[in-house]
């Protein structure tokens, strides 16, 4: 069983795994539209690099266990191609875990603005919002320099903008 990442399962592994691959899913937008009330994607057009997670024998259930427990909140999962970034290697099924519109911490679309204050005020049992952004950030540089995540790196800009002005107001 393989499982996809695309977002802090890129960056925040912890859960055994076989083998990792770099690569993407089609069909879909990395968008920050899913809210969360125990931590800190959702069906669209485009394509979503990240990294996919071949589980190990026998421990597949186990793993998707902690995974289940760890994306609960409004996620639910679906079976999707991915392609690796290696075009020697073939596609193949992965298992998602996707925020849809219909849970309880879905926020949906709003201004980038508006998105980027949120991310800059919250903050969780695991951590704040700003470190999964820039993590997730500084991962999809590293792994695929060539993609250009519109929507994640204009959200990183402005949460950096928020926090050089909060350190200049704090100066005065």
């Amino acid at each position: 069983m393989w499982v996809f990442g695309y977002g802090s399962l890129i960056w925040k592994v912890d859960f055994p795994y076989q083998d990792k691959l770099v690569g993407c899913i089609t069909g879909y937008s990395r968008r920050f539209w899913q809210g969360s009330t125990d931590h800190r994607g959702v069906p669209g057009k485009g394509c979503v690099w990240g990294v996919a997670y071949r589980l190990p024998a026998g421990k597949e259930e186990e793993v998707k266990a902690y995974l289940d427990f760890r994306e609960k909140g409004g996620y639910r999962t679906t079976t999707v191609n991915f392609y690796p970034k290696d075009p020697t290697t073939e596609p193949f099924k992965v298992l998602l875990y996707i925020g849809t519109c219909d849970n309880p911490n879905y926020l949906g679309p709003a201004p980038l603005e508006d998105i980027a204050e949120q991310i800059f005020n919250a903050a969780g049992p695991s951590g704040r919002n700003t470190e999964y952004l820039f993590e997730l950030a500084n991962s999809i540089r590293n792994l695929v320099p060539e993609d250009a995540d519109e929507h994640l790196f204009s959200l990183e800009k402005l949460v950096k903008e928020r926090l050089q002005g909060k350190q200049n107001f704090d100066c005065l």
